[in-house]
């Protein structure tokens, strides 16, 4: 019994489990049967498996001791390629520097430098004299193709920077400056054989090669922020030339140009130096230009006038190229102790790095600083435009401004989301800049536009409420505050171009057709009655009068805009009123009201009338009756209403059409009691009947002519009222008399 333990628990504790677990046709299932079968109690059971347990803890622990060693090294390893990465870019760095050392050291030879051109195999079209970049269409608009050096040209295709695929067949051309790409134009005839498409200034540009383990052979990049090109040359060999060809054109351009610029400012130097010792001229000085009886400053040991620059304790002067006061050009300056005068020459290094700067100046977006640059480098421009630099620095200064002009557009957009939560003051700076730059014209048409969505977008804002009246109200303060704010702004913006005064007025009112259709959308609809239209209308009418704060009245033009809608408005009241008339004046039994038991309603009816303008209704009470019909009460009251409402939206262009809607509802009157005194139904109430009618023409109508203080066409109202002695003198007709007998 006990062999058989020993031979179990050395089987459970030998190495060799963990080769039965790792193999790959072990099955736990099995082997825990075959366990189960040796073991003959329980309790050796749960031995074997706290054994396990304990051999798998172990080798848990001895996996994630390895696993981090491995990652350790791991580290190391990355640590140890990083130091090596450092170095080699330290020694790139170092043999840059050290080429760029030969290359001076080559030019201060005593035995001569050699014409950096001459190195240079000249194109196939250079061997003949001509480059056939003048065939090159498009090319004349960009830059001047009489004064161009074309160095190098060649056929070269583009191709996808990401997916490395061949685009189309390009040729280039390698100016001292630039190089220019353009499409082959395919079976064309004629001297016309290429398209510009693309021109890079080569100051801005950087030129990698790509090796064979980029996936493409024979090619080099072009990085143009933010643009990437890729280009694949014919074999190694023009590739190598491409890339010696364009830093060799980099490096000369700008030594060039730095000379060039130096020289002109030693020519003002030394204009400026003649003009001074021809003016400071004296018989008692020396040839030498040293006065004999002026001790020499630097003689005296306790002379004050030192000399700035070499002073030890003097702060040092800033060497800001952008400061006016020492780069604007050469100053002459004179100690009043001393006779001799000093040239301080100013540097033009700013010149050279006048690009860049400007690049980097609008791609940080700081407009500022660009705009002061460009002012700067025209007032030099101004001084030296002879020269062949200031030929060069105006063209790169052009495109520039054209980048710039396009930079500022942007930001103008009118899709910018965060210009329209802000006001008017957010573009200022923008329009600003714009119009220093000459286009104000852009410049004031690009602000309307912007305002124009900003106004949008604060009517979308609204929340469209229960109550008409109160987001009519909230529509009209926002939209006519948005055109006093602009005007402001826009007066503030353009107040030295006066001109554009009446581009602002178009505007507002291309704006104010705008708001007029979404008012009239709100508003003008069948439910809302000529009442609370009247309130809307008066509501946009006095915000619209605010306009006069900025020297702008379109009380008129809105007028104007709303008339149709307020006349239809109108018609359709009338229509209402007529049908309603009608109606009532059938159902009515032409008889006194009566207002038994109901004494507070009487009451309420005599104050009602009395407001609207009849006093002599108290008259008209006898006890609880009043000596007219509902259907006359009815009447009265709609027609003093109606003329209430509408004088609350009259205007004098709309004042005809309001006339003719109030002459239409008394003529009505006048039919219906024609219709009622003919018919013979009433005959018993014909003087009833009459005072009614009497009531309406004599005292009504008198009444709401004064109210509209008629002098267009007062004859209607005259025959109006002429028309109670005719219904005075009608008769009931005999047939309508012999159907009531025989009834």
């Amino acid at each position: 019994m006990k062999t058989n333990m020993a031979v179990k628990l050395d089987d459970v504790s030998s190495p060799q489990l963990a080769l039965k677990f790792s193999s790959s046709s072990f099955d736990p299932d099995k082997y825990v049967r075959d366990l189960s079968a040796k073991c003959d109690t329980d309790a050796e059971l749960q031995d074997h498996r706290k054994r396990i347990q304990t051999l798998s803890e172990e080798t848990a622990v001895s996996l994630k001791k390895n696993v981090y060693k491995n990652y350790m090294q791991f580290i190391e390893t990355s640590k140890e390629i990083s130091y090596l990465e450092a170095e080699m870019y330290q020694l790139g760095h170092f043999l840059a520097e050290q080429k760029a050392i030969l290359s001076s050291q080559e030019d201060m030879s005593l035995f001569g430098t050699q014409d950096p051109n001459s190195s240079m195999k000249p194109s196939k079209k250079d061997e003949k004299g001509s480059s056939s970049i003048e065939s090159v269409e498009g090319l004349a608009s960009v830059l001047d193709i009489t004064d161009v050096n074309c160095v190098f040209e060649g056929d070269l295709v583009e191709v996808d920077p990401e997916t490395f695929l061949p685009k189309y067949k390009i040729h280039a051309f390698l100016l001292h400056d630039s190089m220019v790409v353009a499409n082959i134009i395919q079976n064309r005839r004629g001297p016309v054989r290429f398209k510009f498409q693309s021109l890079f200034e080569l100051e801005n540009v950087a030129v990698v090669n790509m090796t064979s383990a980029d996936g493409l052979k024979d090619a080099f990049k072009v990085f143009l922020f933010p643009e990437t090109h890729v280009y694949q040359a014919e074999n190694k060999t023009i590739k190598k030339e491409w890339l010696d060809r364009i830093e060799e054109c980099k490096k000369n351009f700008k030594l060039k140009l730095e000379q060039e610029v130096n020289e002109g400012g030693s020519e003002v130097a030394s204009n400026t130096e003649i003009t001074s010792s021809s003016e400071n001229s004296n018989p008692f000085v020396e040839d030498s230009g040293k006065n004999p009886f002026v001790e020499d400053d630097n003689s005296n040991p306790f002379s004050n006038n030192y000399d700035d620059d070499k002073n030890p304790f003097n702060e040092s002067k800033s060497t800001n190229p952008f400061d006016e006061e020492e780069d604007e050009g050469p100053v002459s300056s004179s100690s009043p102790n001393s006779g001799n005068s000093n040239v301080v020459k100013a540097g033009k290094g700013w010149l050279r790095d006048m690009p860049e700067d400007l690049d980097m100046f609008i791609a940080q977006r700081d407009f500022e600083r660009a705009m002061e640059l460009i002012d700067r480098t025209n007032k030099y421009l101004k001084e030296n435009s002879s020269s062949q630099a200031a030929k060069e620095i105006k063209v790169r200064l052009d495109r520039r401004v054209k980048q710039l002009v396009d930079a500022l557009i942007d930001e103008l957009d009118s899709s910018r989301s965060f210009l329209l939560h802000v006001g008017p003051r957010a573009t200022r700076r923008t329009v600003s800049l714009l119009v220093r730059l000459g286009r104000a014209s852009e410049a004031c048409q690009l602000f309307l536009r912007n305002r124009s969505e900003a106004i949008k977008h604060a009517i979308r804002q609204l929340k469209i409420e229960g109550a008409t009246s109160l987001y009519i109200s909230k529509l009209s303060t926002a939209f006519f505050s948005s055109i006093i704010e602009t005007g402001k702004e826009f007066e503030q913006v353009f107040s030295a171009n006066r001109g554009f005064s009446s581009a602002f007025v178009v505007w507002a009112k291309s704006e104010l057709k705008h708001f007029v259709s979404r008012f009239s959308n709100q508003v003008f609809r069948r439910e809302m009655g000529l009442a609370a239209t009247g309130v809307c209308v008066s509501m946009a009418r006095h915000q619209c009068e605010k306009l006069q704060e900025i020297g702008l009245d379109l009380t008129f033009s809105m007028q104007e805009m709303l008339l149709r809608d307020i006349v239809e408005a109108l018609l359709d009241t009338r229509d209402q009123m007529v049908k309603f008339s009608r109606h009532r004046a059938m159902e009515t039994n032409w008889k006194p009201m009566e207002f038994e038991g109901h004494a507070d309603q009487l009451g309420k009816l005599c104050e009602e009338m009395e407001s609207l303008g009849i006093e002599s209704f108290q008259q008209l009470v006898d006890g609880n009756k009043v000596n007219l019909s509902s259907a006359t009460v009815a009447f009265i009251k709609g027609v003093l209403g109606f003329v209430g409402d509408g004088l609350t939206v009259n205007t004098p262009q709309l004042q005809p059409w309001f006339v003719d809607c109030i002459g239409d509802l008394f003529e009505n009157q006048v039919v219906l009691f024609e219709a009622i005194l003919k018919s013979g139904r009433y005959a018993s109430q014909r003087e009833f009947i009459l005072m009614n009618a009497s009531f309406v023409f004599e005292i009504t109508l008198p009444l709401i002519k004064k109210r509209l203080k008629i002098g267009t066409n007062p004859g209607r109202f005259m025959e109006i009222q002429s028309e109670l002695k005719r219904l005075q003198s009608i008769t009931p007709s005999s047939d309508a008399t012999e159907g009531k007998t025989g009834k």
